[in-house]
């Protein structure tokens, strides 16, 4: 069964649902960034986009 994601920006609206691979598109769009917050049925809590394991799909961070 596909994971459905929903993900929160800072004002705190939200939006979904999404599979995996949008996620990680809306990610790579710049759509989907580090300060934001992703969730699924599964979690207690938002988990920060910057802290999770889509974390590696972030472009790199300017020296």
């Amino acid at each position: 069964m596909e994971k459905v994601w929903y993900y929160m920006k800072p004002d705190r609206k939200k939006y979904g649902p999404y599979t995996d691979a949008e996620i990680i598109s809306l990610i790579r769009h710049g759509i989907l960034e580090e300060r934001d917050y992703i969730w699924m049925s599964y979690l207690d809590a938002w988990l920060n986009v910057g802290k999770s394991i889509y974390s590696v799909y972030l472009p790199p961070k300017e020296a």
